[in-house]
């Protein structure tokens, strides 16, 4: 068997924000490595660790799921396939199905080597890369669960019929995901203003603070090298949507309130709907400044569409007041109700429809 390291062998591709550490650190949903190889077995040799939120894997195999299971602390050998013919092509993904556990700063997953008794070639440049920030929808949460089960823990996420890979595959484009599930553009479901995707958009994994995640780097500013999205969407809102009907958050440090109200007749303080509007402009700027060529998609609406019209109209004043005429707003299709999975949020039929609207969305404007 040759031993091959991600880091040092430029045959393996590497997906999703990382450090240039060895053993290499996977952080973000969807984060992994690809190789074709015409070995006739292969063997991924990966380490991970956690307290409370186990690492879960997904492995593919010619565009075909061969391997979906949960990761126990400490190394393992993972036997991807064994007898297969040799020097037949396999074309190999993993991916981290997991998003980053904030609440779990000791959940880890680290890819050590690829072992093969073959060679590997060069996996091929796709035309597009790109990028997703969102919350619990992107994460994949629910879509690994039928409707009724209504439990947060990691088997419920998958990136298996994900409307990201998904749009990625009708444009056979590359993909990286940044999301956090129940976070928002200006707060989370529960009003927590610091659960906001931009405040650690410039870190390498900004949720996990402390524990091992830290130590591998997730604190680290990312440095936005290497290779250039060509576009960014972002799906964020359904979460700031939520909080106008939870309590009041009291920040532990200072004792401050945080709320999103609604008026006497049940409709949107226009002072907060403007805290999410101006949070919805800032954003954009910010991602102008980092990613000055990429076409920028604000979609919505995946679970509801009650903020549309302030999100719809923030990005259009973000548009009238810089001049960016490469930035868009995107109604996705609303959740239906077959389409429902676990913890009531978006399964495959969903995630399917957002796909292909994405999808032609995208290819009219990058083509």
């Amino acid at each position: 068997m040759n031993t091959y390291f991600p880091l040092e062998e430029k045959n393996i591709k590497i997906h999703g924000r990382t450090v240039e550490r060895s053993p290499l650190a996977l952080f973000w949903t969807g984060s992994g490595i690809e190789l074709v190889t015409d070995a006739s077995e292969l063997h991924f040799e990966l380490e991970s660790g956690f307290d409370i939120y186990e690492q879960w894997i997904r492995i593919e195999v010619n565009g075909y799921s061969s391997v979906r299971m949960p990761l126990g602390t400490g190394v393992s050998d993972i036997c991807v396939f064994r007898g297969m013919e040799k020097r037949s092509m396999k074309h190999v993904r993993l991916f981290k199905e997991v998003q980053p556990m904030g609440a779990d700063c000791d959940s880890y997953l680290r890819v050590i080597s690829v072992k093969a008794d073959g060679a590997l070639y060069p996996v091929g440049e796709r035309p597009y890369l790109l990028e997703f920030i969102g919350d619990s929808i992107t994460s994949g949460e629910g879509l690994g669960g039928r409707r009724g089960l209504n439990e947060w823990v990691p088997s419920v996420f998958t990136t298996e019929k994900h409307y990201v890979l998904e749009t990625a595959r009708l444009l056979d484009a590359d993909f990286n995901i940044i999301s956090q599930s129940g976070w928002g553009v200006y707060s989370s479901w529960d009003n927590n203003v610091t659960h906001a995707l931009p405040k650690i958009y410039p870190y390498v994994c900004g949720p996990q603070i402390g524990g091992i995640a830290e130590a591998l780097g997730s604190r680290e500013p990312y440095g936005f090298g290497g290779r250039v999205p060509d576009a960014v969407i972002v799906n964020l809102g359904t979460n700031d949507a939520n909080a106008f009907k939870e309590p009041a958050w009291v920040d532990p440090e200072t004792g401050k309130k945080y709320k999103l109200n609604t008026l006497d007749d049940g409709s949107f303080d226009p002072a907060d709907l403007k805290k999410i509007s101006d949070a919805v402009k800032g954003f954009l700027k910010t991602l102008r400044c980092i990613h000055k060529d990429a076409y920028i998609v604000w979609a919505y609406g995946m679970i509801g569409r009650p903020l549309k019209d302030c999100i719809e109209g923030a990005v259009n004043e973000y548009i009238a007041e810089s001049g960016d005429r490469r930035a868009e707003f995107c109604l996705l299709p609303d959740i239906e109700d077959e389409w429902i999975a676990a913890n009531e949020h978006p399964g495959r039929g969903s995630h399917a429809a957002a796909a292909k609207t994405l999808a032609g969305f995208l290819r009219e404007r990058l083509t």
